[in-house]
């Protein structure tokens, strides 16, 4: 059955939406001046706080990217010279960035700086301290930059050189298993060298196989031969 077409006359004399939802706008804004007054009010305080609070976020991200910018530039300095760098001047910058991380944590500054307090502590021969730091940064949003392959390389040098050798042989495992990694190669021979300072021999000569069967033109490979070869005779 067809359906009943709706004439000119009639669709005239239907209410218009728009028009009727707008009436009632404007009797309610009638009827209740001081709530309407109170609701703008609120609206307009909640957008100046929301501004406020983006422009302080945005002038502490500037501030703590210039402060790191800072040390990263003294650290630069201290560390890549050929003159050993002064103790008085790495207990400064440490402190430097301590201050950055504890002032701005929960930026990525803050994080970045964390994250170099460990490498300082680590050259200061500070494991422990250094190990804490790493330890923190693991579950920092830098983690979730692509970094955390950075860490776990931190982490694992860290506790071979404090004599965790099970906990930095199975980081050194997951980076050696990444063939993307950059920490592969330097991954592989630290399993074998865990290997030797464990006294198991069989599995460094295998590791060590392993390593030139995955990087046969590494420039340490006249090395690693030669450690095969002693290896299999002292076995």
């Amino acid at each position: 059955m067809a359906e009943k077409k709706i004439s000119r006359k009639e669709l005239l004399k239907e209410p218009d939406e728009f028009l009727t939802a707008t009436g009632q706008t404007i009797r309610f804004i009638q009827d209740n001046p001081r709530l309407v007054i109170m609701i703008s009010v609120a609206v307009i305080v909640c957008a100046v706080a929301a501004l406020g609070y983006y422009s302080y976020h945005q002038h502490r991200a500037r501030a703590s990217h210039e402060l790191l910018r800072e040390a990263l530039s003294q650290y630069e300095v201290l560390f890549h010279s050929e003159k050993p760098a002064p103790q008085e001047k790495v207990d400064e910058l440490l402190a430097r960035f301590d201050h950055i991380s504890e002032t701005y944590g929960s930026l990525l500054a803050g994080e970045t700086a964390l994250l170099y307090s460990g490498h300082i502590l680590f050259k200061k021969g500070d494991l422990q301290g250094a190990l804490d730091k790493y330890q923190k940064v693991e579950s920092s949003r830098l983690a979730d930059e692509g970094l955390r392959e950075l860490f776990w390389y931190h982490l694992a040098k860290t506790h071979l050189a404090l004599g965790s050798y099970e906990k930095a042989q199975a980081l050194f495992e997951k980076l050696s298993k990444d063939t993307d990694s950059p920490y592969r190669r330097e991954a592989a021979s630290s399993i074998a060298r865990i290997y030797e300072l464990t006294d198991r021999r069989k599995e460094a000569v295998q590791a060590y196989k392993q390593y030139l069967k995955m990087f046969p033109e590494a420039p340490d490979a006249a090395f690693v031969k030669a450690r095969i070869a002693d290896l299999s005779t002292e076995g």
